[in-house]
């Protein structure tokens, strides 16, 4: 297996979940990845649920995934995303529930485990968003393999470290860092370390509202983003019908 297609945060739109779906369908993949956070904010995370067992081989728990069985975790949250989290948990019957408890905060794969699929950061710091070169040098503390997968940030963006000690003090300075464009290939150099973040299918956060996924080839060694259109309406009108606070649907005609 050598072609894989990697999802995240999809947070319980499925609209945007069923775009990505249909089009990862069309790209020759061998299997699907998902980095977590599959429910909270979005009003169908049963169904979200149901069809990330039926497609993805492999699947790490998210934060928002915890919270729904961790009521602990949820108290950190801010209020809409508390909010929706309490009414996650309210909708969910017991084996979605389970599902969601089973799952495995991280996972290897790949020829040697040569990928790391985590949600939020590989390694423990002072923030768990690997938003900046910054924030990245120190995660790569964590990252022994070739690739590490990595979500929760809704930003698509791949960072490169030089060398493949994770023991070696990294700096801001020392990292590249690549904002990934539609279906450009970012080539994964042998002898380097990449983190990698195929962006959000159900709630994007870069100002682009389309449903974002990536492919990781193992092959051609390359990392390559696709964005999705999906009926964006019918999103925020079934968060609106759910009575779920208004500023998680409107945030999706925006990508913000």
């Amino acid at each position: 297996m050598n072609r894989y297609a990697v999802i995240s945060d999809i947070h319980g739109n499925l609209y945007a979940l069923q775009a990505a779906i249909a089009r990862i369908a069309t790209l020759q993949i061998d299997e699907v990845i998902c980095l977590g956070d599959i429910v909270g904010y979005g009003p169908h995370p049963g169904e979200c649920l149901d069809l990330v067992v039926k497609y993805c081989t492999h699947v790490v728990q998210g934060n928002h995934d915890e919270a729904v069985v961790d009521p602990d975790c949820a108290d950190a949250f801010n209020g809409a995303a508390r909010e929706a989290i309490y009414w996650t948990r309210d909708v969910l019957g017991p084996l979605h529930l389970n599902a969601l408890n089973q799952l495995r905060s991280h996972q290897r794969l790949g020829p040697d485990e040569c990928v790391m699929c985590v949600h939020d950061n590989p390694y423990p710091g002072p923030t768990d968003y690997v938003h900046d070169k910054q924030i990245a040098a120190l995660a790569f503390r964590g990252v022994n393999t070739h690739i590490c997968l990595l979500g929760h940030t809704h930003v698509p963006m791949v960072f490169e470290a030089p060398g493949s000690n994770p023991e070696e003090e990294l700096t801001a300075a020392s990292l590249t860092a690549y904002i990934p464009g539609h279906e450009v290939d970012i080539r994964l150099e042998p002898g380097q370390r990449y983190i990698c973040n195929p962006g959000s299918v159900g709630q994007p956060r870069d100002c682009d509202p389309r449903a974002s996924f990536a492919v990781l080839d193992l092959s051609r060694q390359t990392f390559t983003v696709y964005r999705e259109e999906y009926d964006v309406a019918a999103a925020q009108a079934a968060t609106q019908q759910a009575g779920l606070p208004t500023i998680l649907a409107d945030r999706l005609a925006i990508g913000a």
